[in-house]
């Protein structure tokens, strides 16, 4: 479900609304204007997810376990 954040217009709050249907309309929970400025928001991923470690930020290799990346039998396969 979407859920996207918005910055009122009028008051400033920044509000986080799930949007359900096309058809749904934003409206600020502090002031209830409709005068907001949808806001780009940082992408959440979480642990235990099926992306790749990042060597760089102290994993290993792309399967988590240092040295294992492209080797036979690895799960990068190689």
């Amino acid at each position: 479900m979407p859920i996207y954040e918005y910055s009122c217009n009028k008051c400033g709050a920044i509000s986080e609304l799930l949007m359900l249907g096309k058809d749904d309309r934003a409206s600020c929970k502090e002031c209830g204007s409709d005068d907001l400025t949808k806001l780009m928001s940082a992408h959440n991923t979480t642990a235990g997810s099926s992306m790749p470690s990042m060597p760089e930020f102290g994993g290993g290799g792309c399967c988590g376990s240092p040295g294992t990346c492209g080797m036979p039998g690895s799960c990068c396969g190689g």
